[in-house]
């Protein structure tokens, strides 16, 4: 496993911002076309609509799924997108921890336990 430094965790913020503005947008436009589809299907609707539409929502949660695979990729932990979180694995002194980073942070100022999630996190020392 790869243990990122503070710097070398900040130094991808933005590749980040990027993925997850992406990922974000697809999610939201799959939303829309589930609930497009929802009412398709609701309305005993047009079978061939329905099967386009719910080929296009696996299109974009495809995309969303290439998104986190990107982060993946850079050596980071995807943790959600709701809020939209990526974890570093870290050696804090002999410790093992995660640097926590939350999109809109401009920097790399919060860690976790490796067993403690969002909620865990503190200040870097």
């Amino acid at each position: 496993m790869r243990y990122f430094t503070v710097k070398e965790a900040e130094a991808l913020i933005g590749d980040l911002e990027e993925i997850f503005k992406r990922a974000l947008s697809l999610r939201d436009q799959a939303e829309k076309k589930a609930s497009s589809l929802q009412a398709v299907e609701k309305d005993g609707g047009d079978p061939a609509r329905a099967a386009m539409e719910r080929a296009q929502v696996q299109f974009l949660v495809n995309g969303v799924n290439e998104c986190l695979g990107r982060i993946a990729a850079l050596g980071g932990v995807p943790k959600g997108l709701d809020p939209a979180l990526v974890d570093f694995p870290h050696r804090l002194g002999k410790k093992e921890v995660y640097l926590c980073w939350r999109f809109g942070e401009k920097s790399i100022a919060y860690y976790h336990g490796v067993e403690e999630g969002f909620g865990g996190r503190r200040p870097l020392p």
